[in-house]
């Protein structure tokens, strides 16, 4: 059984395209919601289920213009938790950082 020229195209077409997604799916470049008391109110929000949206409506207060700007290249989008995600709370280190549960800032053991 030969082997056209065309299907020759077709399977470099198609791993040229799977190769490109393969690269492209990199590492997260985006830095995760900080564990600290004033990031507190998103994962409150969160923690009661609430939604995506809700949480990132208070981002804008902070981030932006006024306070601490954005990055030049950062896209101007309000979706920020698609990109930065939220820390696994007290995950591996149970005395450092917020406990949603009681919604307290206890103090750094170690």
């Amino acid at each position: 059984m030969k082997v056209a020229k065309r299907d020759w195209i077709f399977l470099a077409v198609i791993i040229a395209v799977l190769g490109t997604l393969l690269v492209s799916t990199g590492k997260v470049k985006a830095k995760k919601v900080p564990y600290d008391d004033k990031h507190r109110q998103f994962y409150v929000v969160m923690h009661k289920g609430g939604d995506r949206r809700e949480a990132e409506k208070g981002c804008a207060t902070c981030h932006g213009f006024q306070y601490i700007p954005l990055p030049k290249d950062h896209p101007p989008k309000e979706q920020c938790l698609l990109c930065h995600k939220l820390s696994q709370v007290n995950k591996g280190n149970p005395g450092v950082g917020l406990d949603i549960r009681t919604f307290e800032v206890p103090i750094a053991v170690g």
